[in-house]
């Protein structure tokens, strides 16, 4: 038996498209429902059928790793509810969507149609709001893109989330995507990239396990090494560094590496990230990144730092086993790493 129209879940998180100015604290605040935000669309959407998950009203700026995964549980009892359904909607603040879209890109393999993350930058109740276009062209993706992953649609863009990164405060082009290309864009036609992965029948994996205790700092000038064993005090399982240019880190005043040897030593795990928005963590390219690797340290190669801190949460979750662990963060999941060949010389 056929559907008479594409079906789409959508889930609503709270963040900006969902904000309602509140006199009394005189600032913005999540508040505005599922069914408000669908009755600013126009009417005739394609005859998309939608149907409506009111998760949570939070900012972004609140969102925890638990919060991904009750969105990553949500999209599960939608899809054990109506297995045929042809895509997911989720709402979200800008802030954090890379994060969260990001841990279901891990927690959610396999899914063989779109799960799209969206949000704006300016409140669905204000008229001149990005949220009512940003919810059309993600209602549009989930129900006939020929997409079968996780994505973030933006402002006619769609991307990646764990190769995006927000770069605009303010801007409607609050995206980009950093190492490869976008996935595709909206126009008059949905318009998609080779290398993504496309619609296909097959069951999900859902595997939500997490260890939140990961912690992301940045290397900055004059930074005490001591902040390591500190980190590793307060209980963290894994840090990401996040280095300068290649993930280069200070080896001469102000050394992290015997503090990076002493964390790795107490079965802390660490990863090099690097600070620059393009190109990749090269530990080999410099002494200064060599010394990490030399002393127990892993490259995220080219993971953004917020994949980086993701895939590592959700590969702790898994195992504390160090060849495994290494194993797991060498693997590419959903198109984090993308540099096969700097891979596989990396592990000959």
């Amino acid at each position: 038996m056929t559907k008479d129209a594409p079906q789409v879940c959508l889930i609503t998180t709270g963040g900006t498209i969902s904000s309602v100015y509140d006199p009394s604290i005189q600032a913005l605040r999540p508040g505005l429902s599922v069914d408000a935000l669908l009755a600013g669309l126009p009417r005739g959407m394609g005859n998309i059928t939608v149907v409506k998950r009111e998760l949570f009203q939070l900012d972004s700026a609140n969102a925890q790793p638990h919060h991904w995964q009750e969105i990553a549980s949500a999209v599960r009892a939608a899809y054990d509810e109506m297995p045929d359904m042809d895509g997911v909607v989720v709402t979200h603040g800008t802030d954090t969507m890379v994060y969260s879209a990001s841990a279901l890109s891990f927690m959610i393999q396999d899914f063989g149609k779109p799960i799209v993350f969206t949000g704006s930058q300016i409140p669905a109740s204000t008229p001149w709001s990005d949220g009512p276009r940003n919810l059309i062209d993600s209602l549009r993706v989930a129900a006939f893109g020929d997409l079968g992953e996780a994505c973030i649609v933006f402002n006619g863009e769609i991307h990646r989330p764990t190769r995006a990164k927000k770069v605009r405060v303010m801007s409607y082009d609050a995206f980009d995507s950093v190492d490869p290309s976008p996935l595709g864009m909206l126009a008059r036609d949905i318009i998609l990239y080779e290398g993504r992965k496309k619609r296909r029948n097959i069951v999900p994996r859902f595997d939500t396990r997490l260890d939140d205790r990961v912690f992301l700092l940045k290397v900055f000038p004059g930074m005490p090494p001591g902040i390591l064993s500190k980190i590793v005090d307060m209980g963290y399982h894994g840090i990401v560094i996040e280095g300068f240019g290649a993930g280069n880190i200070p080896t001469e005043e102000n050394a992290l590496t015997g503090s990076i040897m002493q964390a790795v030593s107490r079965d802390c795990f660490v990863v090099v990230s690097s600070q620059c928005a393009f190109g990749q963590a090269d530990p080999m390219t410099y002494e200064v990144g060599r010394v990490a690797l030399d002393v127990g340290a892993m490259s995220a190669y080219d993971m953004t730092s917020e994949a980086a801190l993701v895939k590592l949460s959700w590969v702790l979750g898994h195992t504390r086993d160090p060849d495994r662990v290494r194993e797991m963060m060498l693997t590419d999941y959903t198109g984090e790493l993308s540099f096969r060949e700097t891979l596989s010389s990396s592990t000959k």
